[in-house]
């Protein structure tokens, strides 16, 4: 079992020593709001602007942070019982909370810090075995499971999110049963597919993956891993067969082509749209994007579309207009450049044309493209770039950020010999990086990461 850096949070004293001035609380439990408060140390406030996503839990007082010592343990042990109301259940969002130090002398009396709280306050605890992360939008995760403590018996961990989505236990299931050349494991977001090896590196939760916000409508699929050779098509399909349609597929570390190539088979055979995210799903100035990871785990980037709808018998489009072609005119499936040139966003970048020659030019619309480069087409391949190209691009390429610019490539070459590096000096705009347990969620706009419960990096397993 993996455990957090310095070990489970250390028992809460007895009731005789609960009796410390009320003004000691204000150090070390710090209330958010009613129901929620913060413990141990949070020197810029990271654990607190997070914690303050969670949702309200009717009946339940939440504590979150790190427990250092017997002195935040007293914090707890000092406020609660005065708080926690008859009927009232407390959650403590503290990694090892609620993972046994020994063994009790009945089943019923788990030796763990939330079955000692349990037994002091006399109200149902709900506790972590083992290490708990705070994701990005308000969810906790438990990757060994939550368990209760209060009720008669053993208390068995159940869930791993809280709170619960509703694809839960259907993801999870299929990660404990799939088995063979594919390793399926469980994430915040769903579910995250890539190639079994003995000789890579166990994952760790690190890991940007395990920072994807949730989405209680559906899961995301993840494919792929840094480092690793893609995983077999066949044994992925096996696997999205048993989940629900709605899924969000996305590629980490391996080829976008080969993601959209699943989500168009597959929608072939269930009859709807299958969608792809870009990249990992991260924080942006408060809206998600996609951060699109290269295979050696290096380097990563935005594209300029974040999701794309995978239609059967269609080439993959993207879901509403990309921020590269904000306040440009719409005009049928493209933008207005001006001078009788439109530009469409596709899979593989963008296409400046005539607003007459993208009719029927769906193969020009299927180019493959591994993700890791943003392609601006000029009018149709093979052809030489119109008059004027130069005057043309400007302003398109003006709108791209630092990071889609170091990734452009034109197509046909002579519009890139042409453009000679000339364009006008770009705005700067804020480079998102796909975040992770080990970076401290973030105030502004650059996205928050996932946490456990002590604000820093666990260096944990995943099992």
């Amino acid at each position: 079992m993996a455990e957090p850096v310095g070990g489970p949070p250390l028992m809460p004293p007895s009731a005789a020593s609960s009796t410390g001035p009320r003004r000691h609380l204000s150090g070390s439990l710090r209330w958010l709001a009613d129901g929620l408060a913060v413990v141990g140390p949070d020197p810029d406030g990271a654990v607190a602007v997070a914690a303050a996503q969670l949702p309200a839990e009717p009946g339940v007082v939440t504590v979150v942070g790190e427990v250092a010592g017997h002195q935040d343990w007293r914090a707890v042990t000092e406020a609660l019982p005065a708080l926690v109301r008859p009927g009232t259940a407390v959650r403590l969002g503290l990694s090892g909370a609620g993972t046994a130090l020994g063994p009790g002398p009945t089943p019923e009396s788990d030796v763990s810090p939330a079955a000692a709280l349990s037994r002091l306050i006399q109200t149902d605890v709900y506790a972590p075995d083992g290490p708990v992360l705070l994701v990005p939008g308000g969810t906790l995760y438990a990757p060994h499971g939550w368990r209760r403590f209060g009720e008669p018996g053993s208390p068995a961990p159940t869930v791993l999110r809280h709170p619960r989505p509703d694809w839960e236990r259907e993801v999870d299931t299929v990660a404990r049963h799939t088995s063979g050349p594919l390793r399926a494991r469980s994430i915040p977001a769903g579910l995250w597919l890539h190639r079994q090896t003995t000789q890579s590196a166990s994952a760790s939760y690190d890991d940007p993956v395990y920072a994807i916000p949730v989405d209680d409508a559906r899961p995301v699929v993840v494919v792929g891993r840094p480092g690793l050779a893609p995983p077999d098509p066949r044994a992925v399909r096996t696997v999205l067969d048993a989940l629900d349609p709605s899924l969000l597929l996305t590629p980490y570390g391996v080829p976008l082509s080969l993601v959209l190539d699943l989500a168009t088979e597959l929608a072939g055979r269930w009859g709807r749209p299958v969608e792809v995210a870009t990249g990992l799903p991260t924080v942006d100035d408060r809206a998600l994007v996609s951060a699109a990871v290269d295979p050696d785990g290096l380097g990563w980037w935005v594209p300029p579309a974040s999701r794309l709808r995978c239609a059967p018998g269609q080439p993959p489009v993207p879901i509403g207009p990309p921020p590269v072609v904000a306040g440009l005119p719409p005009e049928s499936d493209a933008f207005r450049l001006g001078d009788g040139w439109v530009v469409e966003p596709t899979a593989w970048g963008l296409w400046v044309r005539p607003p007459s020659v993208g009719k029927d030019r769906d193969d020009v619309r299927q180019r493959p493209t591994d993700g890791t480069r943003l392609t601006i087409l000029v009018g149709l391949p093979g052809q030489p770039p119109p008059p004027g190209v130069r005057t043309l691009l400007s302003g398109l390429v003006a709108r791209l950020t630092p990071q889609q610019w170091a990734r452009t490539t034109f197509a046909p070459v002579e519009v890139d010999e042409l453009l000679g590096g000339g364009v006008p000096e770009r705005a700067h705009r804020p480079q998102v990086r796909p975040t992770s347990a080990a970076s401290r969620p973030s105030t502004g706009p650059v996205g928050s990461s996932a946490r456990n419960s002590r604000g820093t990096s666990t260096g944990d397993t995943p099992e």
